[in-house]
């Protein structure tokens, strides 16, 4: 719901934005061109906004109406709240599976009709590409050995499937992403000091994050059955 509110949110700021351009503060007006730059991705500059929001930043008006469409009753036991990814043997010599990935994203690699390079969604005609972000942590490295066997290329690659699955606040699977044929495509250990964004620690202070990229030969969408 918070999310489609959001949604609703930019686009009424971004139409209001012109007539009360000097109320708005600076740092709001920065992150709105380094996204329009791509120096930032589209998740983080929504983010930042959804930060303006619940904290009172910025009002947006929102019609009784259009908040009545969104309202949900799901539990947070019934909604998406984690992400569980398991590698199989390719990343390393052995699977693993990791519960610490705070963002996932099926990535668009091509620029869709608004002119952005990046997309959140999956594009079907498009290659199978995903996006991994999180905290660097003392869990993940047999990760990080992997990732550096194919940056240092250093023996026989095989690419190995990946699955993602999006667990509810009760742990049960509402949906699973499985990728085939997978290789890791970019890496990076950044530091994220825009405080005014919504921080993965949970605290207001600068931290340290990572984005991996995978690119992959498919990808299909499981759903358990009901009985599952």
């Amino acid at each position: 719901m918070i999310f489609t509110i959001i949604l609703i949110g930019f686009f009424s700021f971004s139409i209001t934005a012109s007539a009360t351009d000097s109320t708005i503060p600076e740092w709001v007006k920065n992150n709105a061109k380094w996204w329009s730059e791509g120096s930032i991705s589209e998740s983080d500059y929504v983010t930042s906004l959804e930060y303006l929001i619940l904290n009172g930043i910025i009002n947006v008006p929102i019609p009784i109406t259009e908040v009545a469409a969104t309202q949900t009753a799901l539990s947070d036991d019934e909604r998406a709240q984690s992400f569980v990814v398991n590698f199989s043997d390719g990343l390393i010599e052995k699977p693993i599976s990791i519960d610490t990935f705070v963002a996932f994203e099926a990535t668009s690699s091509r620029d869709d009709s608004s002119g952005l390079i990046y997309s959140p969604i999956y594009k079907f005609e498009d290659d199978a590409e995903f996006m991994l972000e999180s905290l660097p942590s003392m869990d993940k490295q047999d990760m990080y050995r992997g990732i550096d066997r194919w940056m240092s290329k250093i023996s026989i690659l095989t690419p190995f499937d990946v699955s993602i699955d999006v667990v509810s606040g009760d742990a049960r699977i509402i949906q699973t992403w499985e990728y085939r044929d997978c290789k890791p495509t970019a890496y990076g250990t950044y530091l994220q000091d825009v405080t005014n964004f919504y921080q993965f620690s949970g605290k207001e202070a600068p931290e340290i994050r990572e984005r991996i990229v995978f690119s992959c030969t498919g990808v299909h969408l499981a759903v358990p059955s009901s009985d599952d």
